[in-house]
């Protein structure tokens, strides 16, 4: 079944993206789904759930602007889906492997960044180009003029769809086969990143040859952060100048808005006992049992509280490798990565402290626990100027409000959210989750390209 949300960026490494949708009571939290299904690939099913009434409103009011269009008059559509396809054609995959981090400045993603993306913007006339260190990369529109700035983020790694067939393929075809009978646009990584990156430049596309006055100012942020942490974020967030009033992470949410997610934190626990051969066990410690019995410990940890629309923690191993792995040999060493969910307001040392407490003696066995990667919650106002503000871009282009959804996943919407840019995130969803095929309906790219291209126009202009 289709499902899942092209993860952020731990998460963008790496894990299925569950959202909880709000509740229409403040504070209660429903049961946690897939973000997307078959329903949900595609923005016409909109049409069915309008307000009596109401039509797609075409214009977007700016300052200063009487009545500024933005449909597929001015969003070029075929430019979208030739440029969805040629970067889909283009590696930016994580190798699967033990090791699921990669380096921003990898030769994989330099090489999408500045031999694909880089000539891209400056083909569309995106000149005002701003080198962030590590190869991030972020385009600069308006002449600042207005005290308002909007960022909007997305990623180069692809860490998911890691089994599909045809990875660089870029086709243009339908998605019957995969329960979405219209036409899409197919490779790995299209759904978490570069569908969203073709959003971009349509959008870019537009606004500069339409001559929008944009007053205050809009940056667009190549993120290439694949290491379960918020660096390259607080990077190009530092670099900026006026600082952003507000952030948007393109990445799947099925055109609903993201308003939070957990954060996490990793625990690298490192076991030490003694190789043995398999038919003597009783001459060394195997660090198979200890790492069993970690896992055993772990699942009895509690907690007595729960966040009313972000759910619960927990603490569960979800990688593991042994050394030496040697023919008919019980491994002396096991290495187990804990993953901590935070809640707003938990400390990650003191979580690292808890996993430690947690696993406890273990003699005869050496056991070491340390703090690994982290990434902060996010969770911003719902009835924030700018939420609403999407919120009606939204309506206009689709003619129903967006669903709101907090994530069980963790996303780099906290990191910025930390550094005070109230941060959500929203995007057009496709692909079998979490390792088949993976695409973007064409209706649902162009869908995301009208609704920012209308943010835009609305906060900025």
């Amino acid at each position: 079944m289709p499902a899942g949300l092209a993860a952020g960026r731990d998460e963008i490494a790496a894990e299925p993206a569950r959202l909880t949708r709000a509740s229409p009571q403040a504070g209660q939290a429903q049961r946690s789904r897939p973000l997307t299904s078959r329903r949900s690939h595609s923005p016409s099913a909109a049409a069915d759930r309008r307000r009596p009434g109401r039509e797609p409103d075409p214009r977007v009011e700016g300052s200063g602007v009487a009545a500024v269009r933005a449909d597929h008059a001015l969003v070029d559509g075929h430019y979208l889906v030739d440029v969805m396809s040629r970067l889909a054609r283009v590696p930016t995959d994580v190798p699967l492997g033990f090791n699921t981090l990669i380096e921003p400045d990898d030769p994989k993603l330099v090489r999408y960044v500045q031999d694909f993306v880089r000539p891209e913007l400056v083909r569309i006339g995106a000149y005002d180009l701003l080198d962030v260190p590590r190869n991030n990369l972020v385009v600069r529109l308006g002449v600042g003029r207005r005290d308002r700035a909007l960022l909007i983020q997305n990623y180069t790694p692809a860490q998911h769809h890691n089994l599909m067939a045809e990875p660089f393929s870029g086709k243009v075809g339908n998605g019957a086969a995969y329960g979405c009978p219209e036409p899409v646009v197919f490779g790995q990584g299209v759904s978490q990143n570069k569908a969203h990156q073709a959003v971009m430049l349509a959008v870019l596309k537009m606004l500069i040859e339409s001559g929008a006055p944009i007053e205050g100012t809009l940056y667009w942020a190549i993120n290439n952060e694949g290491r379960s942490s918020h660096e390259c974020s607080d990077a190009i967030v530092a670099a900026l100048t006026p600082k952003p009033s507000f952030g948007i992470i393109q990445i799947g949410t099925g055109l609903a808005i993201s308003l939070g997610n957990r954060g996490r934190v990793d625990v690298n626990v490192h076991v030490r006992g003694r190789a043995a051969h398999s038919s003597t066990p009783e001459e060394g410690l195997s660090a198979i049992d200890a790492a069993n019995e970690i896992i055993n410990r772990l699942r009895r940890l509690t907690w007595p509280d729960r966040h009313p629309v972000l759910g619960e923690r927990h603490a569960i191993v979800y990688k593991m490798r042994f050394e030496p792995v040697a023919p008919h040999t019980l491994p002396a060493e096991a290495f187990l990565t804990v993953d901590r969910r935070l809640l707003p307001g938990d400390d990650p040392a003191a979580a690292t402290e808890e996993v430690r407490r947690a696993i406890g003696d273990m003699r005869p066995y050496e056991v070491s626990v340390e703090t690994g990667v982290l990434m902060w919650p996010a969770l911003v106002d719902p009835d924030s100027e700018w939420v609403a503000a999407l919120q009606a871009s939204h309506e206009r282009v689709l003619g129903a409000e967006a669903g709101t959804v907090y994530g069980r996943g963790t996303f780099d919407a906290g990191g910025p959210c930390k550094m005070g840019v109230p941060t959500v995130m929203y995007g057009a969803t496709g692909g079998v989750w979490p390792t088949g095929a993976d695409f973007v309906p064409i209706s649902a790219a162009l869908a995301e390209a009208k609704v920012l291209a209308g943010l835009i126009l609305a906060q900025l202009a």
